[in-house]
């Protein structure tokens, strides 16, 4: 079972039973989801997770889709989950679409979500943002210069000073191995054929100031693998659960909850 934050929902929410699994974005953790899932605890039952090689979970192997996505899946499995949405985000976005998909069974998943939800999601093909991007954080030190250097390239509005300096640990703490699959390895494995169509109700949130995940990424490489689909926006940079935790809660709070 992967690590897991496992927040219950308050004795007033007007669906009780239903939870969210949320995760995070490449060389962050399920820390960023502490201010977002604090609101959705109002509604929901919040469990977020830290993807292999990420935040607790630094020390767990096996880093292409197919290994994150069955770890997935028996963390799901085990926590019995039967009426869920899954919300990824970014890297875990790309996890999430294949376990929605036909491809979830395949990988162990018993029960298929509910809904689902993908900010700023990596696509279900490959990787967008060219060669040099890959190429500069291949080469990265991974030092607090360049933990500094990641989160503020990767958010257009202030972070509090605590959630600043809680990411750039995350960043620090990732498994240098994971690091390296998922920029060679894992941005370049195409699940189209094996998981597109996804036929589960999503909600797909971009962010406005997102320079490389943005609006016309995800309608052109997202949109048409999702069958029953809708977007939404925010006016922030890519990591939106940090950023923008009240707007994004009220989004994700309207979907999930319908």
């Amino acid at each position: 079972m992967l690590p897991i934050t496992d927040t219950p929902q308050r004795e007033n929410a007007a669906h009780p039973g239903r939870t969210l699994v949320a995760s995070h974005s490449f060389s962050f953790a399920r820390r960023e989801w502490i201010e977002a899932g604090a609101l959705l605890s109002e509604q929901f039952r919040v469990v977020a997770v830290d993807a292999p090689g990420h935040g607790e979970a630094h020390d767990i192997p096996g880093y292409t889709m197919a290994e994150m996505a069955a770890q997935f899946a028996a963390t799901i499995n085990e926590l019995g989950l039967t009426d869920y949405v899954l919300v990824g985000h970014s890297m875990t976005g790309k996890i999430m679409q294949i376990l929605a998909s036909r491809a979830g069974a395949e990988l162990g998943l018993a029960h298929p979500p509910a809904k689902m939800v993908l900010v700023t999601p990596t696509p279900l093909g490959c990787e967008v943002g060219g060669q040099e991007l890959r190429d500069s954080l291949f080469a990265s030190r991974r030092d607090r210069a360049d933990a500094e250097k990641f989160v503020r390239d990767r958010t257009a509005l202030p972070l509090p000073p605590e959630v600043f300096e809680r990411s750039c640990e995350d960043y620090s703490r990732m498994n240098r191995k994971a690091w390296d699959a998922w920029i060679t390895e894992g941005v370049n494995e195409d699940w189209t054929e094996r998981a597109a169509p996804i036929d589960v109700e999503t909600l797909l949130i971009v962010a406005d100031q997102d320079p490389v995940w943005g609006l016309d990424m995800q309608r052109e490489t997202t949109m048409p693998n999702l069958t029953r689909a809708r977007i939404a926006s925010i006016d922030c940079g890519h990591q939106v659960p940090m950023e923008a935790p009240h707007a994004l809660s009220e989004l994700i709070t309207s979907f999930a909850a319908s």
